[in-house]
């Protein structure tokens, strides 16, 4: 069982899954009645990892987590949901619930981060442990803010606990300084809190999380809209230490299980090649998000269970046939699938995501213990391949097996000998395809203004660029508008 799911439910006071959904974390219980002891700081840290958890929860029809991936043109809906539509079409409404439970979880997890920061190095505590607390409050506040500027762009920027009501009418904070006043220095101090190297066997932000999630934040500052091309060096720098540190890597396909099926698999959950991910536990803290993923309308598990509101994300038939007939991640129980054999009795539908299919829910569904992977390792490989032909001008040795250990697990051939021109739009593409569905295509958006032309097999301008759906991209779209009921409380926000 997975210590972080535990911890919470011991730091929330749980009964069950949906008494935690709708409870106060004990995170932002006030100081005067909290914070005297070591066990307060460590539930007050325990209840941080709450706020990952409401965009990835929301149900079929106010999933947060889908409204990223349908606007880069590899996926469709055919959930009920308005929302999800209007977001499919580019029709950005500021008063969805899919924005506001980005934006109000991840406000949430900044100010209990906020309190930690502030009141947790106050407590008499063994010193090591109290600074590893601090180092994880400040990855998740990092965590949190990363999220915010890569869906909202300018966004206000809070690092004190609030007082007063005051406190919040607090004005927008450029980009820029965000990540140089707060999620820079916050992810340098985790990385040096003293940290467990992995999350296995616990769950928890890791050492190795804040490296990676550091390295991916300077990819995104050498990128729009920081524009610090200096910081290519630093991604390529930091993604290598987490390389050669060797605490993770790349699932592997063995005499028993394709590394697919370890990716799916909740038994390899915060480990090897998973750094950081949301945790769950089968009937403890279900996740119901791999269900939302299954076919529309199809019952092919033992206990009978069909939910017509499936069907979140669909893979757009132009993706599909961007990768090469030969990549195992596109054929069948790769990353999708179109049959599937239960009991001797096979059912066909459309393609569907098998990326997060949970094996359990054949006799569980609708619920699963399985895990959904926030940074995995081959997006650090994919990061400081990048990275390193941006910042050194060309590829090197080490940035082509970066590449080629994630094709060559997929069936592909090596690359080799390809320009620097050349090598960006290959690692692009592997990013495209390794990772879809798990919310990185958007922060790639963001970072390059550019879209996957899945038909050219190109790179071009998000802008003018028409998807799937009919919609052309608007400059206006590379960012969500901020909540409208945000901008109510706040005119500071307008």
């Amino acid at each position: 069982m997975k210590n972080i799911v535990l911890i919470l439910l011991i730091a929330l006071g749980l009964s069950g899954c949906k008494k935690w959904l709708e409870e106060a974390p004990k995170s932002v219980i006030t100081t005067n009645q909290y914070y005297k002891t070591q066990q307060d700081a460590q539930s007050a840290v325990n209840g941080l990892y709450y706020f990952l958890y409401p965009p990835f929860t929301g149900g079929g029809r106010n999933y947060s987590y889908a409204m990223l991936e349908l606007v880069t043109g590899q996926f469709r809906t055919v959930s009920e949901g308005n929302d999800l539509v209007n977001v499919y079409n580019l029709r950005q409404n500021s008063a969805s619930p899919l924005l506001q439970q980005w934006f109000t979880s991840a406000y949430q997890g900044i100010e209990a981060a906020n309190l930690v920061i502030a009141n947790v190095p106050n407590i008499s505590m063994d010193a090591a442990l109290k600074k590893s607390m601090v180092g994880e409050a400040k990855f998740l506040r990092a965590y949190y803010y990363y999220t915010l500027v890569n869906i909202f762009g300018d966004v206000p920027l809070k690092l004190k606990p609030t007082a007063s009501a005051a406190d919040g009418l607090i004005p927008k904070t450029a980009v820029k300084d965000i990540y140089e006043q707060a999620i820079v220095p916050d992810l340098q101090d985790a990385e040096s809190s003293g940290l467990a190297a992995t999350p296995a066997g616990s769950g928890r932000a890791s050492t190795g999380a804040a490296k990676a999630l550091l390295a991916k934040v300077y990819l995104s500052m050498a990128g729009f809209p920081v524009a610090e091309t200096d910081k290519y060096a630093l991604a390529r720098d930091k993604a290598k230490e987490v390389i050669d540190g060797g605490d993770f890597h790349l699932f592997q396909s063995d005499g028993s299980l394709t590394w697919f099926n370890k990716l799916n698999n909740p038994d390899f959950d915060n480990k090897e090649e998973n750094i950081f991910s949301i945790n769950f536990g089968l009937d403890i803290v279900n996740n119901i998000l791999p269900i939302e993923l299954y076919p529309k309308g199809v019952s092919f598990n033992r206990n009978g269970y069909v939910n017509n509101d499936m069907g979140l994300l669909y893979p757009e038939t132009g993706f599909l046939s961007s990768y090469d007939p030969a990549d195992l991640r596109r054929q069948e129980n790769g990353f999708f699938y179109d049959t599937i054999n239960v009991d001797g009795t096979k059912y066909s539908f459309p393609w569907s995501l098998y990326k997060f299919f949970d094996k359990n829910l054949l006799d569980k569904a609708p619920r699963s213990g399985k895990d959904f992977p926030l940074i995995r390792y081959a997006d650090v490989l994919l990061t400081y391949a990048e990275a390193q032909n941006e910042a050194d001008g060309s590829p090197n040795t080490d940035a082509f097996s970066a590449v080629n250990g994630i094709r060559s697990r997929a069936g592909l051939p090596a690359l080799s000998g390809l320009s620097q021109a050349d090598f960006r739009t290959a690692v692009w593409k592997e990013r495209i395809w390794e990772l879809c569905a798990e919310n990185k295509a958007w922060y790639d958006i963001v970072r390059t203004h550019k879209i996957f032309d899945a038909t050219n097999g190109l790179f071009v301008d998000a802008v003018g660029f028409v998807l799937p759906s009919g919609a052309t991209f608007q400059s206006a779209n590379l960012k969500f508008p901020i909540p409208l009921s945000e901008v109510q409380v706040n005119p500071l926000l307008k």
